[in-house]
């Protein structure tokens, strides 16, 4: 059945609201040349700000024609952007409360009944608070998407393989948090709100563990309104519309709990083609970062004084990670984990075969089960590991 999609004037439309959040304006801006009935690539896009900041913060900070930083650089953008305000919390980190994931879903469900949403090429983000948001659900939900936003955000605990599959694109000012880069530091630089050592950080940590990413360091601050910040998004758009949604990628994570563990960490069992179905007791180590130097640094010589390095922590929880070697041989290291399913497709192995698994150095050799009604994967194989 064919779904109608209304014609939609180019621009920003008006603020639509959820049934299930009432007080939360959502944004669609509609770029020229979008066909009703065609699809197209999605955008999701988390604003910045902190608690005090208003619900139609994503339109004036951002959208806004003749004000928004985002404004210029997604007017003539291959893709629908949907902008929603953040919910309300205690702090300025409002896109990482649970509950998120759970509003970003309405979300997207919603906007999938007013557009036709090219389920491919689903580009999720944010700035600031929004950069926040994005470490921290980027790591819930990587697998949703065909490419994933880090700007100008912040972390604090997080095991980074938990983007293994998704592009990322980390994008941040070399001087951020100054109001005024190039002259006289009228607003000192906040180590911890989003210093650029949390994208250092990030990126040293993505290459370790093999996460395909860019890592674009520009010479602006923190808002999107600098030239530098601008240009470096435009680069963030030709990279992300290089990608699709890859359901089959060679090498695929669950952690859980994953997160940035501000303000706390979440549960997540299922990406892509693996499900951890039984945890057992034990922790797993995930990176932290550890800032040094003055916290609020009023001068450049305080600025350079500014630094981090990394530590791991333990927390109570389960990891899997799981490489296709090709040949139907795959290749596991698994911890706190006693059972978990494998979901396969002809793109991934040859399904009508007995498919080899080796788990901590033990083999596992079965044939895969038929699914039913399943968009990526036609087979599964449950192995039990106690």
């Amino acid at each position: 059945m064919m779904t109608s999609f209304p014609k939609l004037t180019p621009g920003v439309q008006e603020p639509f609201y959820l049934k299930e959040y009432p007080d939360y304006p959502v944004y669609l801006h509609i770029p020229e040349n979008v066909s009703p009935g065609t699809p197209v690539p999605l955008f999701f896009f988390m604003h910045g700000g902190d608690k005090n900041t208003p619900v139609d913060a994503p339109f004036k900070m951002y959208l806004d024609p003749e004000k928004g930083y985002l404004a210029p650089l997604i007017k003539d953008a291959p893709f629908v952007t949907v902008a929603p305000c953040a919910p309300f919390a205690k702090d300025g980190k409002r896109w990482n409360y649970p509950g998120s994931v759970a509003y970003i879903d309405a979300i997207l469900a919603a906007v999938r009944e007013r557009i036709c949403v090219d389920e491919e090429r689903i580009i999720f983000g944010g700035h600031s608070m929004g950069g926040f948001g994005a470490y921290h659900n980027g790591a819930l939900m990587a697998d949703r998407f065909s490419c994933i936003l880090l700007s100008a955000g912040a972390w604090l605990e997080s095991d980074f393989k938990a983007f293994l599959g998704t592009p990322v694109y980390i994008l941040h000012g070399r001087y951020d948090c100054a109001a005024n880069y190039k002259e006289f530091h009228i607003e000192p630089r906040h180590h911890d709100w989003c210093s650029v050592d949390f994208a250092r950080a990030a990126h040293e940590l993505m290459v370790r563990d093999g996460v395909t990413h860019v890592y674009d360091e520009h010479d602006g601050g923190h808002g999107l309104r600098w030239e530098p910040a601008q240009m470096a998004f435009y680069r963030f758009i030709d990279y992300a519309m290089s990608f699709k949604r890859d359901p089959y990628p060679v090498r695929c994570a669950v952690v859980s709990p994953s997160g940035s563990a501000d303000p706390t960490l979440e549960a997540n069992l299922r990406s892509r083609y693996l499900r951890i179905d039984k945890t057992l007791p034990g922790t797993v180590m995930l990176d932290k970062i550890l800032l040094h130097g003055p916290n609020i640094a009023w001068s450049v010589k305080e600025f350079l004084q500014q630094s981090y390095t990394l530590t791991q922590v333990p927390h109570e929880g389960a990891r899997l990670v799981v490489e296709n070697k090709g040949g139907n041989r795959f290749e596991a290291a698994a911890e706190n984990v006693g059972a978990f399913t494998l979901f396969l497709s002809p793109e991934m192995a040859d399904v009508e075969k007995a498919v080899t698994v080796t788990v901590n150095g033990r083999e596992y050799k079965a044939l895969p089960e038929a699914l039913q009604r399943d968009k990526d994967y036609s087979h599964q194989l449950a192995i039990s590991l106690c």
